[in-house]
């Protein structure tokens, strides 16, 4: 596929810290597997609070698309003027994508990534879903867990009162929801599938508890946002006692599917490619990663 004749399609994945992400690996995988040379795709270091600045005074200003990681995904929702239905929905978007106009839509994927990665470890349907933590990635999760039929989720959080949107969600989402102590946050592995959307200083600690409690159950799949170190604290726990796991990994290859078929016009990402590119850039680099 050429170019226009107007230089490349400028793309880029923007949040802090970005260092590690592994967007750009996954992205120019594709433009590579799918024949694009008009295509390119770079990383921002864009702190809280400065998306909108970025994108009109700075090198955003420049990009047709972006893929947002955090803390920019509410200010992604906010400074677009068209959203689809599902970062409307939840008020928080890893998608932006410029329009004719100039203007930006908002898309959230990381919904479908949820579901989707999940649907590679053969679960399509559940009655329950346990969710820890309760930032952006949680938020994602009740909405998976809704597209998945469940009727209710276990919600645990260090900091209970951060749960209230995650229980007005359920309740819009016409699911009931529970609240698991933090304490006794092992009592969500009951679930029938549970994503855990804990950074890495909080999974190790919980993976600490987990293994001085002990634990009686494991769900059938059980998803952990992180993929670097793998396997992640709580994802080695659920595995000793015969749990299905998907990685993050899994879930960051869906979305960026979701992306390219956005920002290329494409009906399909190659994700093999995808895969290796991404687990080849993991083997380069040490330390936390961040999608």
């Amino acid at each position: 596929m050429s170019g226009s004749g107007h230089g490349p399609r400028l793309f880029a994945v923007v949040g802090s810290p970005i260092a590690h992400s592994l967007s750009p690996a996954l992205h120019t995988a594709a433009y590579r597997a799918l024949g694009i040379a008009d295509a390119q795709y770079g990383r921002f270091e864009v702190p809280s609070g400065q998306l909108e600045t970025f994108l009109t005074m700075g090198e955003g200003a420049r990009l047709q698309g972006l893929s947002v990681t955090m803390p920019g995904k509410v200010e992604a929702h906010d400074l677009a003027s068209s959203r689809d239905t599902t970062a409307r929905m939840l008020g928080i978007a890893n998608t932006l994508v410029r329009t004719p106009s100039g203007d930006w839509r908002a898309e959230n994927h990381d919904v479908h990534g949820i579901v989707a990665a999940l649907g590679d470890h053969s679960l399509s349907a559940c009655r329950t879903v346990g969710v820890l933590g309760s930032g952006a990635t949680a938020v994602s999760a009740l909405a998976a867990a809704s597209r998945l039929g469940a009727s209710e989720v276990l919600l645990t959080a260090r900091s209970p009162e951060k749960l209230a949107p995650l229980r007005a969600l359920a309740r819009d989402l016409g699911m009931g929801s529970r609240e698991v102590p933090f304490s006794r946050s092992r009592e969500v592995l009951g679930a029938d599938a549970v994503v855990s959307a804990l950074a890495i200083d909080g999974a190790r600690r919980v993976a600490e508890d987990w293994r001085r409690q002990g634990v009686d159950s494991v769900p059938p799949v059980f998803l952990d946002a992180l993929y670097d170190p793998w396997p992640a604290p709580l994802a080695a726990i659920v595995a000793e006692h015969g749990g299905e796991v998907a990685s993050g990994l899994e879930m960051l290859v869906h979305q960026a599917d979701m992306q390219l078929r956005s920002m290329l016009g494409i009906s399909g990402a190659p994700l093999e490619a995808m895969r290796e590119a991404a687990r080849s850039a993991l083997a380069q680099q040490a330390g936390p990663a961040q999608s």
